[in-house]
C-alpha cells in the first residue's frame, strides 16, 4: 500500500515532499493518541510560529481522540526527551523550529519499529471524531522543564574543578544552561581549553581543543561508554551506534544493548528498560559535561583518552534509490544499514567496517546494487 506519510528517524514526512500542514499534525496527534488507549501523551515544541501552530494542531488531535495530554510548552528537543521520561508519558509529539514533528516512546525513547508501523497504520485509517463526554484530558507539566538543569549536573557525576572549558550552540538557552552548569561544578569558562559544540536541538554534541580535532557525536559516546564498561557497567545505545562497541565492552566482560532508532534491533527490549535510565547518553548537554568529568578523573588529554578508542571507519551517503524499510545486513568485514529517506525517494546508507576503505567498499557495493535495483539481500 502507497503511504502518504512516513518517519524518518522519529521525524514525520509527507511523501509527496511538501511541508506538513496542521491537518497533518491534527492527524498525528489522533494517530499517537490511538496507539495506548487510556494513556498519555507529552507534548512540547520548540519557541517558532509553525512549531507552535503545528503543536496546537496535534494537541488538539489527542484530546479529541480522548486521550491524556501532558504539556511541556517550549523547550529545545532533549529537554522535552527528558521531560517525557520523568513523566512518565507513554508517547510524546514534539513541534522543532523548522516546523517538524517528531515522536518518541515511553522514557523520551525513539519509537520501536513496531510502534512505528502502527503509528504510519493509524495515520492512514481515520480515526474516531470528537463527542460528547469524549474529549481528552490536558495537563500543564511545564515545571518538569526546571528539573532538567538538576540532571545536567548530575550528569557530570564529579566536580570540575581546575578545567577550562566554552560551549558553542546555535540556542542560547542550552548554551546558557550548559555555562551555568559547568559554573557549578567548579569548571572556568574560557575559550582557551576544551570546547563542548552541541546542536541547536540537544541531541548531539562534538568536542575540540587546539591539539585535537573534531571528536564527532559517535566517537563522545564512544568514550562515555568505554568509562562505564570500565566501571563495570553495561551500555545502552542506538542501533546506529559504532559496531565496535561490543568489542570494547568484551574486554571488560560487560555487554551493549542496543534499541531500535529506525534500524532493527535484537536487544531493543532490554536496551530500552535500560536506556531509559541513561538519559546522558542520548542528550547532547549532559554527554558533553559526562565527558569533561571523565577528562579530569582520568588527568590526560582529549588526545590522550581519544587514542584509547578502537580504529573503526564510518561512511554514509544518501542513494536516489528508494527502499521499502530498513534493514542491516553483516558482512565478514563489517555491517551495511539502509533505511529510506527524503520522502522514500531515496535510501540512506550507512556502512561501518575496521578501516575507512573497507567501509567505502561496502557502501559503494551497496549503492550498486540499489541502482541496479537488485536489493541488498
Amino acid at each position: 500500500m502507497d503511504r502518504n506519510w512516513m518517519l524518518e528517524k522519529g521525524a514525520l514526512c509527507r511523501t509527496d515532499g511538501r511541508p506538513l500542514t496542521a491537518e497533518d499534525a491534527l492527524r498525528a496527534g489522533e494517530a499517537l493518541g490511538r496507539m495506548k488507549p487510556g494513556g498519555a501523551v507529552g507534548a512540547g515544541r520548540a519557541d517558532s510560529p509553525a512549531a507552535k501552530a503545528l503543536l496546537l494542531a496535534a494537541e488538539s488531535g489527542v484530546l479529541q481522540n480522548g486521550g491524556a495530554l501532558w504539556g511541556f510548552s517550549g523547550c529545545f528537543e532533549s529537554q522535552f526527551s527528558y521531560c517525557c521520561g520523568r513523566s512518565g508519558a507513554d508517547f510524546g509529539i514534539f513541534a522543532d523550529f523548522s516546523g517538524e514533528l517528531r515522536l518518541v516512546s515511553a522514557g523520551g525513547m525513539p519509537l520501536s519499529c513496531e510502534e512505528e508501523g502502527r503509528f504510519l497504520q493509524n495515520m492512514e485509517e481515520p480515526g474516531r471524531k470528537g463527542r460528547r463526554g469524549g474529549w481528552g484530558t490536558q495537563v500543564s507539566m511545564s515545571n518538569l522543564r526546571e528539573l532538567y538543569p538538576i540532571e545536567l549536573i548530575k550528569a557530570a557525576e564529579t566536580s570540575l574543578s581546575g578545567m577550562r572549558a566554552c560551549v558553542k550552540c546555535p540556542n542560547p538557552v542550552i548554551r546558557g544552561l550548559m555555562e551555568d552548569a559547568m559554573e557549578k561544578l567548579g569548571c572556568r569558562l574560557t575559550e582557551g581549553g576544551l570546547t563542548l559544540q552541541v546542536s541547536g536541538d540537544g541531541r548531539d554534541v562534538s568536542v575540540y581543543d587546539r591539539v585535537q580535532d573534531y571528536i564527532f557525536t559517535d566517537r563522545v559516546l564512544f568514550l562515555v561508554c568505554m568509562d562505564l564498561f570500565q566501571r563495570g557497567q553495561d551500555a545502552a545505545v542506538p542501533s546506529s551506534a559504532p559496531l565496535a562497541l561490543e568489542g570494547a565492552a568484551a574486554l571488560y566482560g560487560r555487554k551493549v544493548f542496543r534499541y531500535e532508532d529506525g534500524f532493527p534491533s535484537q536487544t531493543n527490549q532490554k536496551a530500552r528498560a535500560l536506556g531509559s535510565r541513561q538519559l546522558f547518553l542520548r542528550d547532547g548537554p549532559m554527554l558533553g559535561l559526562r565527558l569533561l568529568s571523565i577528562l579530569r578523573r582520568s588527568g590526560g588529554s582529549l588526545s590522550q583518552l581519544e587514542q584509547r578508542l578502537p580504529r573503526y571507519g564510518r561512511v554514509s551517503r544518501m542513494v536516489p534509490s528508494p527502499v521499502a524499510q530498513a534493514a542491516v545486513l553483516a558482512f565478514p568485514l563489517g555491517e551495511l544499514r539502509v533505511r529510506p529517506a527524503k520522502n522514500g525517494k531515496f535510501a540512506f546508507l550507512s556502512a561501518e567496517a575496521g578501516d575507512m576503505e573497507t567501509a567505502e567498499e561496502l557502501c559503494r557495493m551497496g549503492e550498486e546494487k540499489l541502482a541496479g535495483g537488485r536489493g541488498l539481500s
